[in-house]
């Protein structure tokens, strides 16, 4: 069963900030909205500390570093 929106918000944005958001959401499969929604909803579970590293995260994968969990990279004894 679907959601009923029945709430509006209006977010002014330039043009090369539309074409950003209209990006990041194609690269997640997702429209604008949903990527939006989705974005709001992960942020507003996490901890200060876990939002700061979760943008230091999306910014080294922009870079084109590989991010590998800790657990993963830790050597077994």
């Amino acid at each position: 069963m679907a959601i009923q929106r029945s709430n509006s918000f209006h977010l002014l944005l330039s043009d090369d900030e539309v074409q950003l958001l209209h990006m990041l959401a194609e690269r997640e499969g997702l429209t604008a909205s949903d990527y939006l929604r989705t974005m709001l909803r992960r942020l507003a579970g996490m901890t200060a500390q876990q939002a700061v590293g979760l943008r230091i995260a999306d910014m080294m994968k922009t870079l084109g570093y590989e991010i590998v969990p800790i657990a993963k990279s830790r050597k077994k004894k």
